[in-house]
């Protein structure tokens, strides 16, 4: 009697244990699809930024796989995660708010890159958060694998065209075709060619990665193997690619021009490439291994589970919800200030007289969306010099001003010579970054200076008015920014446009103080 009481009691035991850790396990799963629900809702904008990147750049058009693969890959470890305890972690609430900085730095400074990888690093990082290291550890590479998600890699374009011309150039050479190569610029018996960005390979390439990458995991165990076969799928893109502009130049030389280019021409290296990455999993095969072991079962999750979340879901709600939240405050204090930028140019700068006419002696820059465009000319009516203010008012929803500084000259009618630099006047004031312009027809030249506003702060360098423009937004303490251009056809010295400029900036400022 007393041995079956003591069964009896044990068995109980057993079964309130299980039922704390599964009541444990749901406290987990309710809060981490609660958070992550929120994370998904609140920054909605940024998860179509990043499917607009997708697929508006071609680069990256295979990344709409990646979330699928890894949920796949997550899946296909279910039997494993159901040998390991869920061990929440809160040293991963700094990787949290840190995101959360990442994101609002992003937001206010306009650089998509941050939004993306704050986008798709909160993924792992609340796994680690809600789950801790061992299940983190079962799916390191599925969360890993996101990576591939973050449109990042265009920088390569300009090395991947070059090394791609070089590698034909070579190709052609040892196969006996006449050949002179001017930087990316190819010339054949049959035509000039050239090795476009669009040639230059990046799209194969990223995407190979990405699979290789996916490849080596699902079919080796064996880290040497693994890299052998990264390592191949990082360097048969870039061969097959320069092979590809090869047989490219290859057919116009001997089939016809027609035959080379356009629809022909995409059917044929979209085949290629398709050929080529099968080529590479066939070559794989032969040295893949067996799958690996599951994990040993870890019994259990951490007692007192179900008290950890009721704290630690409102602490990662709280952190989720700060950045947007700022970012919103400050855009509606931002929003409030309606201070107006300035109103006009002054009659003299530097002793030099307004004209009577507010021509303009160069190509305009563009004025969709400003808030402010001043004009006037000054001095000799036979070489004038032309000044212009380009602003958009305090709070106001106007165009980016770095935007703007690309159509401050004709690109076609204009060319930089020179390297570009920083004058600042003699009597004081702000500096301004020069351009020498030469036209690109005749022997006309032309001196450019230009400098950013942002409140009260004049600033040659973009990077600065972009830091100071992200800390005002930030803060909710928007101001007037613009851009001021003084620009004379010939050769003068820039130091006396520096100082007329100088003139016109403390005279676009004075109105405000």
């Amino acid at each position: 009697m007393t041995e079956s009481r003591t069964q009896r009691s044990t068995i109980e035991r057993a079964m309130a244990g299980r039922a704390g850790e599964n009541s444990a396990q749901v406290a987990v799963h309710v809060g981490f699809v609660v958070c992550m629900l929120v994370f998904v809702v609140l920054y909605a904008d940024t998860y179509r930024s990043l499917i607009r990147t997708w697929a508006d750049t071609g680069t990256f058009q295979y990344a709409f796989l990646i979330f699928p693969i890894s949920a796949v890959l997550i899946w296909a470890r279910r039997h494993w995660l159901a040998r390991v305890a869920a061990r929440p972690r809160p040293i991963a609430f700094i990787g949290l708010a840190a995101l959360g900085l990442l994101w609002l730095l992003g937001a206010v400074a306009d650089i998509n890159l941050a939004l993306h990888i704050t986008a798709v690093l909160i993924w792992p990082v609340m796994v680690y958060l809600f789950y801790g290291p061992r299940v983190a550890g079962v799916l390191a590479f599925a969360l890993g694998y996101l990576l591939f998600a973050i449109p990042f890699g265009n920088f390569m374009v300009g090395p991947l065209q070059t090394v791609t011309a070089h590698l034909s150039v070579l190709a052609l050479e040892l196969t006996g075709v006449p050949v002179v190569m001017d930087g990316h610029f190819i010339d054949t018996p049959a035509s000039a060619w050239h090795v476009a960005e669009a040639c230059s390979g990046i799209k194969f390439f990223v995407a190979t990665t990405a699979f290789g990458v996916l490849y080596a995991h699902l079919f080796y165990t064996s880290l040497r193997r693994r890299l052998i076969f990264v390592g191949c799928a990082l360097v048969v893109p870039i061969i097959a690619n320069a092979l590809r502009v090869y047989f490219t130049i290859l057919i116009g030389e001997y089939f016809g021009l027609k035959y080379a280019t356009g629809t022909d021409h995409l059917i044929f290296g979209w085949q290629f490439f398709g050929t080529v990455l099968l080529v590479l999993f066939l070559c794989g095969w032969p040295w893949h291994q067996a799958p690996p072991k599951g994990p040993e079962p870890d019994p259990g999750v951490v007692e007192d589970g179900s008290a950890r979340m009721r704290w630690m879901v409102p602490a990662a709600l709280a952190l989720i919800v700060l950045p947007a939240t700022w970012y919103a405050v400050t855009g509606l204090l931002a929003a409030c200030d309606d201070r107006p930028g300035p109103s006009t140019l002054p009659s003299r700068l530097a002793d030099q007289p307004a004209l009577s006419d507010d021509g303009t002696g160069h190509p305009a820059p563009p004025t969709h969306g400003l808030d402010v465009h001043l004009a006037r000319r000054y001095g000799d009516i036979a070489r004038p010099v032309q000044v212009d203010y380009l602003g958009v008012d305090a709070g106001s929803d106007g165009p980016d001003i770095l935007d703007i500084r690309q159509g401050l000259y004709d690109a076609a009618a204009w060319h930089v010579v020179g390297t570009p630099k920083v004058v600042t006047p003699s009597t004081g004031g702000p500096g301004f970054q020069t351009l020498m312009l030469k036209a690109a027809h005749g022997d006309g030249t032309r001196v450019l200076l230009y400098s950013y506003r942002i409140g009260e702060r004049w600033l040659p360098s973009p990077l600065h008015f972009k830091i100071w423009q992200s800390l005002d937004r930030l803060f909710g303490q928007p101001a007037p920014a613009g851009i001021l251009v003084v620009s004379e056809a010939g050769n003068p010295r820039p130091d006396e446009l520096a100082r007329m400029a100088a003139d016109a900036a403390a005279a676009l400022q004075r109105p405000e103080r």
